[in-house]
């Protein structure tokens, strides 16, 4: 499993969000929270919602975390401390294995593919 994000709750609780994949899954992507299955959300989706949020990833900029291989896809967790930050940042680097990587902040795009692994749930 890939850590996708962790944030405080509005209640004040932490919270993370994680990320499986198995080649029994077919083409989708598992999506947890810590307290249970959230739901499974296409590629072709985390692929969509990368794109849209997502940067190239500048190529001095080694995606060397964690990262969960899904398919033809690599998924990846980047801690930078980018040079107009204040501090350390956590990004989603999203990566086919023939292209080049594109990176968004974690806490963007886990929030648009909880969003959408929601709605599609029904949740």
């Amino acid at each position: 499993m890939l850590l996708l994000d962790e944030r405080i709750t509005a209640d004040g609780n932490h919270a993370r969000t994680w990320a499986s994949w198995s080649i029994n899954d077919g083409e989708r992507l598992q999506i947890r929270d810590d307290d249970g299955p959230i739901g499974a959300i296409s590629l072709v989706a985390v692929d969509r919602v990368m794109r849209r949020y997502g940067r190239p990833l500048d190529p001095d900029v080694a995606p060397d975390g964690q990262s969960l291989r899904c398919a033809h896809y690599r998924l990846s967790r980047l801690r930078h401390h980018a040079v107009v930050d204040a501090e350390a940042r956590d990004y989603l680097v999203w990566q086919a294995l023939d292209g080049e990587p594109v990176a968004c902040v974690a806490a963007t795009a886990t929030a648009a593919l909880r969003h959408l692994v929601a709605r599609i749930s029904g949740i």
